[in-house]
């Protein structure tokens, strides 16, 4: 029986990641079902296998994970990471296998599906906000546990902490959003990738996940840049857009805190690691200097393997207490930092496969000439700085798949001045 591979691809593509809003064995399903509807065309040769440099660094990357869980001591809770981890070398030989049998015009179909599909999210989490806050109410979410209020329905934890953590969404939503800004570019007659644009801003705002917003604003602005020197000159694109920090730093400096919501704590760097809540000694930077500061001290006694992959929370859990962190040993917080992470578990070994498997798809981006895998990428790396992304499902299905999915997709922009000015109808 001759199947489409294509369809088979991009219905597996949306599934992955509509997946992980239901039910928590969900994912594992669909991987398994990717899985095993692959071998079957592999088998009837209506798929051939393809290696590609991609494959390489995230076999390497999980190769280390593994081989660190022989001097690991909780080797069950090293098997429990492994299992998590493990779509970030299934999954890229899986896309090498199925965009090799594409062709560009189908990649694009599936990329550009992908920006869709989180745009509907927008949707989908409003009507379930209204929902939530009819039936308790009142618009404000009370953290479960705690009872605090820190969000409303709408905003935050409050509109998607019940299927997935805002900066995991974040990281999806963000991502989005810059490939389907290309695609504006692009194509700027496309009238439903402009709702799709604005969607996914909307939602990110929404979101108020602050580090993946601060990234987003670098690399939107560095697209812009880009593009005004494209367009204008270097000297009118420099101008602008000093004028534009300038303008929104003076505007930010003189609006009330509470117009700037969860941005308002971030002023300042102090910070009490014995305080027993957040609000008592910390903001969302600072607890991050806390936390880092503790992994700092276990990295510095096993520099070049790390603690194992079974046995770097133990030890990072067992500096917090050393240090008398007692929110942060309470709650059991990973290091939020996937690179400092990654370097407790495996060490220098494995923050090098990490930044390698980044600093090759760039690299072969910048060949192909897909720069929206560089500001993609870009983004990623930001958003890795602030969150251990690699230690939930959620982020390793998303650095396993859309990663080399992307430089697999071509979106080819204009690359001549004439062809841009004219584009955008440009005049000199």
């Amino acid at each position: 029986m001759k199947i489409d591979s294509f369809w088979v691809f991009y219905a597996f593509c949306l599934m992955l990641p509509a997946s992980m809003v239901l039910p928590e064995n969900t994912t594992g399903t669909v991987l398994f079902l990717f899985l095993v509807v692959t071998v079957y065309l592999l088998i009837i040769r209506q798929l051939k296998l393809r290696w590609t440099s991609y494959i390489g660094w995230s076999v390497l990357l999980y190769g280390v994970y593994v081989g660190s869980i022989f001097y690991s001591e909780h080797k069950d809770e090293g098997l429990i990471r492994l299992s998590i981890k493990f779509p970030l070398m299934l999954l890229p030989a899986l896309i090498a296998v199925y965009t090799g049998a594409l062709v560009n015009e189908q990649r694009g179909k599936v990329l550009k599906g992908l920006t869709r599909l989180l745009a509907l999210v927008l949707p989908y989490l409003l009507a379930v906000a209204v929902y939530r806050s009819l039936r308790s109410g009142t618009i404000y979410y009370t953290y479960p546990g705690s009872g605090e209020v820190i969000s409303t329905y709408f905003t935050y934890a409050g509109l998607s902490e019940w299927v997935i953590h805002p900066a995991y969404l974040a990281l999806w939503t963000g991502t989005g959003l810059v490939i389907s800004v290309f695609y504006n570019i692009r194509q700027p007659a496309d009238r439903w990738q402009w709702v799709t644009s604005a969607a996914l801003l909307v939602l990110m705002v929404l979101l108020q996940s602050r580090m993946n917003l601060l990234a987003l604003l670098v690399v939107l602005l560095a697209m812009a840049v880009v593009l005004m020197i494209k367009l204008l000159s270097l000297r009118v694109a420099l101008v602008l857009t000093a004028s534009v920090i300038l303008g929104t730093g003076i505007i930010l400096y003189h609006l009330p805190s509470k117009w700037l919501g969860r941005f308002a704590d971030l002023t300042s760097l102090e910070y009490n690691i014995e305080a027993e809540t957040f609000h008592e000694g910390f903001n969302g930077f600072t607890i991050r200097l806390a936390e880092w500061k503790c992994a700092w001290q276990e990295i510095r006694k096993r520099p070049l393997l790390g603690s194992g992959v079974g046995d770097s929370r133990y030890h990072l859990e067992e500096s917090y207490r050393r240090n008398n962190f007692r929110y942060g040993y309470r709650e059991k917080f990973n290091a939020h930092n996937q690179f400092i992470e990654t370097t407790l578990a495996t060490g220098i070994l494995g923050l090098t496969a990490l930044i390698g498997f980044f600093a090759n798809v760039v690299y072969r981006a910048a060949l192909l000439r897909r720069w929206h895998v560089a500001a993609a990428c870009g983004y990623v790396v930001l958003c890795f700085l602030s969150e251990s992304y690699l230690e939930r499902q959620w982020g390793v299905v998303f650095t396993g798949m859309m990663v080399p999915l992307m430089l697999e997709t071509e979106i080819a922009l204009p690359n001549e001045k004439s062809s841009l000015k004219d584009q955008y109808g440009k005049t000199t």
